[in-house]
């Protein structure tokens, strides 16, 4: 909960027209302060799904039938970073589109 304090002062003092890079693991999506500071929340609330495979000889020395197990807990670590970006930016950005693959 710490953390989204932290957020929450870093996107109020962004300006009304600014948007915010929000990073996910391997994904930037850039939204509004007001869906940022919503999606951070919610992040923020949100547990981590993880299935962890065990190899054959690691399940016959545990005794253990299936190759996966299933795990669910709270992960204090930040799992995203913000940033601000000016109007001007982002609109070129959103001019420019999708890049193309070279």
């Amino acid at each position: 909960m710490r953390y989204l304090t932290k957020v929450r002062r870093f996107i109020l003092k962004i300006k009304e027209n600014a948007m915010v890079v929000v990073d996910i693991g391997y994904r930037k999506l850039v939204m509004p302060r007001e869906k940022a500071l919503l999606l951070a929340e919610i992040l923020e609330t949100s547990e981590v799904f993880e299935e962890k495979y065990w190899s054959e000889e690691k399940r016959k020395e545990r005794g253990m039938t299936e190759s996966y197990t299933y795990h669910v807990y709270m992960d204090e670590r930040e799992s995203y970073s913000m940033k601000i970006i000016n109007d001007q930016l982002y609109q070129m950005a959103k001019l420019a589109g999708k890049p193309t693959k070279e």
